[in-house]
């Protein structure tokens, strides 16, 4: 497949501005657990219990967490990951920040946060970031710790979480089993020993905690422990003088085992996600979906007290993947998500890769798009597999008790191809409805006409008026629904009452209506005769999808696909800072002063599925300007 990322790393005007704008003062609350516990007693401290290493660890989490953002432009090496090969080998969730920027990343994330106050000057980038996080860590800390002097000289970069298997299903009723069961890691990258554990010594001091010695497989461990919940136990080690482990005691010694290479890294589900892409990436996310979901249907089992119908059937549990990764990449201009799971060929959904037809039929002042290939069938498919599910029979024969007056789920549904949500702006208002491109068209047209007859006929007692309007060699039909206001009592009519109805005066003025048109080429529906009309505009003139923008933006994610979203988040801005009219000029001003500079670079969102023979890929970029 070929890389959406490539080709879109644009080069910075020499001409922009590179003022290095002011950094905003952060207020960051003390964190009183930092102080030394005082011994008044002349007494040795008694060992720490689980609140006090749990305070220790969450103290060690938090300043390493707030060391990240200044890693990401401070650390200039690119070294190999070396947090993954201790995971141990049984792992079902795994994530990590490479904070070391391997790789490409380091220039494109400076270029990225050139575009936000701040950081315009990318020369002096590693100072700002280093006096901000120093600030940030010493207020943290009530100015005992800083990131450059404490932090920054041990921490090589990488910062992974994993967690084990869940624990069984026997453990809920008892909190101490299912603490001790319980397997959870976190890693660190380091590059000084000495330094490190030095740091971690000092910090657990401070907190007043204290653990035992212990020594497994060469490494120095500290335990922990509380009497309270027997089995229980959490440690922390330094591991091959590369990686720093804390965790539960039988998790840090599983990563121990593993030499730093024998672990999760060499399970086949993993290695098929990592390498389900070789660009750099700052982020890394990956589930075991199957032994998840196994033990969740343990828990759900158990909770349910041996009824006979499972929460879930085995042929639901096959339509699920059995693993799932996550990950973040950094361009010069956008952030780009990727998500990938093994093909599941028996789910429902479309299987064939092409362009999204409702792009064509979308007006170019679309602003939200969301559409899917072959959605009929994807709906019959969908509706087949959940009539088998035990929980979902009385919906689904609702549902198909509604559709007979269609002439049945297969007449109403399997006309439809390409069929998406649009938003478009009208002036200083949205318009929008539904989009399909119809496999069927006559189909369609036949399944409109007969929900006609059946407003006409019921809607005629509401008030409920129905009219035609030509255009440009079609008709559109228009539903009139009366106003706001006979709308809302409708509702509230219709809902026994249980429906809010505003009185008339906070009630916009204005009728409601819904148009529809049906060609051979296109199926609209949407809230108006207005957006019908540029619907079938843009499909005989200028669309979304002859947009150089969006056709940009759609080369970044795949051209082919089997899913397409768009969101125009400029035009989003802009919308909603029309509401700001109401906002008093003090609110306006600060929105001005500290909002709007931090939103203004984001231009649009765009994502696609695209399905391979054996993996299958949604790819999401959200870029700036």
């Amino acid at each position: 497949m070929t890389d959406p990322g490539q080709g879109h790393d644009p080069t910075i005007d020499p001409a922009a501005d590179t003022t290095a704008a002011p950094i905003p003062t952060m207020q960051v609350s003390s964190r009183p657990a930092m102080s030394p516990v005082p011994n008044t007693t002349g007494a040795k401290p008694r060992r720490a219990g689980r609140a006090r290493w749990a305070i220790a660890g969450g103290v060690i989490a938090a300043v390493v967490a707030v060391s990240a953002l200044a890693t990401v432009v401070l650390t200039g090496a690119a070294p190999a990951a070396t947090v993954v090969g201790y995971v141990p080998a049984n792992s079902v969730m795994y994530g990590e920040v490479r904070l070391d920027l391997p790789g490409d990343q380091r220039q494109h994330v400076g270029a990225f946060l050139s575009k936000f106050p701040g950081f315009a000057d990318q020369a002096a980038l590693d100072t700002k970031l280093d006096e901000m996080l120093d600030r940030i860590v010493g207020e943290a800390s009530e100015n005992e710790e800083t990131f450059s002097r404490d932090i920054k000289p041990w921490f090589d970069g990488e910062v992974a979480f994993a967690l084990g298997p869940l624990p069984d299903a026997g453990t809920t009723e008892a909190p101490a089993a299912m603490a001790a069961a319980t397997r959870a890691i976190v890693l660190i990258s380091i590059k000084d020993e000495a330094l490190a554990r030095s740091w971690f010594t000092s910090v657990l001091d401070k907190t007043g905690a204290s653990g035992t010695a212990q020594t497994y497989g060469g490494t120095d461990l500290t335990v922990f422990s509380d009497a309270s919940m027997p089995g229980a136990q959490a440690a922390y080690g330094i591991l091959g003088g590369k990686v720093a482990v804390a965790g539960d005691l039988a998790s840090v010694k599983a990563a121990i085992d593993t030499k730093g290479a024998s672990g999760l890294s060499q399970a086949p589900n993993f290695a098929a996600a990592t390498a389900a892409s070789s660009d750099d990436h700052i982020g890394f996310v990956y589930f075991d979906l199957r032994s998840i979901l196994d033990r969740a249907m343990d828990f759900a089992d158990s909770s349910a007290g041996g009824m006979s119908t499972p929460p879930m059937s085995q042929a639901m549990l096959a339509m699920i993947p059995d693993w799932m990764a996550f990950r973040l990449r950094v361009e010069a201009d956008a952030l780009v998500m990727d998500a990938t799971t093994p093909d599941v060929p028996t789910a429902p959904g479309p299987k064939t890769n092409h362009a999204n037809g409702v792009a064509g039929f979308a007006p170019p002042s679309t602003i939200v798009l969301a559409a899917g290939n072959e959605i009929g069938q994807t709906l019959l498919d969908s509706v087949a597999l959940y009539r088998s599910e035990p929980s979902f029979q009385e919906t689904i024969e609702s549902i198909e008790q509604a559709a007979g007056f269609l002439g049945g789920l297969e007449a109403s549904l399997s006309w439809m191809g390409d069929t998406g949500v649009v938003v478009a702006r009208a002036g200083d208002s949205l318009e929008g409805g539904l989009v399909s491109v119809p496999l069927n068209a006559d189909q369609a047209r036949q399944l409109l006409t007969q929900i006609r007859s059946f407003v006409t006929l019921a809607g005629a007692q509401q008030g409920i008026t129905v009219r035609e309007e030509a255009y440009a060699e079609t008709t559109i039909t228009i539903v009139d629904l009366g106003s706001v206001e006979d709308v809302a009592g409708l509702a509230g009519a219709l809902s026994g009452g249980a429906a809010p109805v505003l009185p008339g005066d906070g009630l916009p003025s204005g009728q409601v209506e819904i148009a529809y048109a049906a060609t051979d080429g296109v199926v609209v529906i949407g809230s108006g005769p207005a957006f019908v009309k540029h619907v079938l505009d843009a499909g005989s003139g200028a669309s979304l999808a002859d947009d150089a923008r969006f056709q940009g933006l759609l080369s970044r994610v795949g051209s082919e696909h089997t899913g397409l979203s768009f969101i125009d988040l400029a035009a989003v801005r802009t919308m909603a800072e029309g509401l700001l009219s109401q906002a008093t000029a003090d609110e306006r001003a600060e929105y001005e002063k500290s909002i709007k500079p931090f939103l203004a670079p984001f231009d649009a969102l765009i994502g696609a599925t695209v399905n391979g023979s054996d993996l299958d890929q949604q790819h999401s970029v959200i870029t700036i300007k």
